[in-house]
């Protein structure tokens, strides 16, 4: 699927479905009407068995800021099994998922708040209940109908699991969509697996290609990444660049960090780079440090990387 821009209203991208995506042809034509106004992505929305068996669920919170009612509608790209996955709809105002269109609008001052975002498109019918069992990855796109300025409308996860007597989670905030989105992004990353009277840490990197291009014309595409590091140490590039190739739009791929780069024992800290070396759409990542014994993590979005 793909996702598009359409013009620039308070430094927002205005956006318009039937031009953002293209129907996929095992989906069904969008109904009307469909939401036009900001746009914010969430990068990663996930259900995935982690290490040591653990559930990771993804809880998704909407909200309008403002006190004027807006039609919500969401954009879901994932990948389960291997294969892609493509939904959207809308946001009822009573919290349910529905046909695009269909739900009316979301009320002024409200928030609607999912559990679990991926068990809400199934139970909605829009996904198989099997992606529960399989295990799903991917990215959503909110559009938020007649709003037009930063911060009207708002999109958070926290991506958790309950494998302790309660839940350890970690937030991630939604990216609103401007006319100027990166091709090229850079973040900190940690792993201090092994080191003594240190939290044992590991860093998780969630990639997303936004499905969107970076100057809001033309189509987005598949893309091709390419991953490296630098030591915080000796400011030398350490590891071995890591290719990530045919990233479909909204998908999102995730790597561990020093295994997939094979960074060098003796280093703890590194900035990694991502970069697109292939294709038109613009792309977003987060970076996650994991407790080895608790799988709590904490989250840092990468930064835009214009240099």
């Amino acid at each position: 699927m793909t996702r598009k821009l359409f013009p620039v209203l308070a430094a927002i991208a205005l956006l318009s479905a039937p031009a953002l995506r293209a129907q996929r042809d095992d989906l069904e034509p969008e109904a009307a009407p469909v939401a036009s106004g900001i746009g914010i992505n969430l990068t990663a929305v996930a259900r995935l068995v982690g290490g040591g068996g653990i559930l990771f669920k993804t809880a998704v919170d909407v909200t309008n800021n403002t006190g004027t009612a807006s039609q919500v509608d969401f954009y879901f790209d994932g990948t389960t099994g291997g294969a892609p996955v493509a939904v959207n709809g809308s946001v009822r105002n009573d919290g349910t998922l529905v046909a695009q269109g269909t739900g009316g609008d979301v009320a002024g001052h409200r928030n609607i708040h999912f559990d679990d975002f991926v068990d809400a498109l199934v139970q909605a019918g829009m996904l198989p209940a099997s992606v529960e069992a399989d295990g799903v990855i991917g990215s959503t796109l909110f559009v938020f109908g007649g709003f037009s300025k930063s911060g009207q409308g708002a999109v958070t996860a926290r991506f958790y699991n309950d494998g302790c007597g309660g839940t350890l989670g970690q937030a991630i905030n939604g990216r609103e969509i401007t006319t100027s989105e990166p091709t090229k992004l850079v973040v900190t990353a940690r792993n201090t697996l092994g080191e003594a009277d240190v939290p044992q840490l590991y860093t998780n990197l969630f990639i997303n290609n936004t499905g969107l291009t970076p100057t809001g014309s033309g189509d987005a595409s598949a893309i091709d990444v390419k991953v490296s590091a630098v030591s915080s140490k000796t400011g030398a590039a350490v590891g071995t660049p890591l290719p990530l190739s045919g990233i479909n739009p909204g998908a999102t791929v995730a790597i561990n960090v020093f295994t997939s780069l094979a960074i060098p024992a003796d280093e703890d800290t590194v900035l990694v780079t991502i970069q697109v070396t292939s294709g038109t759409s613009a792309i977003d990542a987060v970076a996650v440090a994991i407790d080895d014994a608790t799988h709590d993590g904490t989250t840092t979005k990468a930064a835009s990387a214009a240099f």
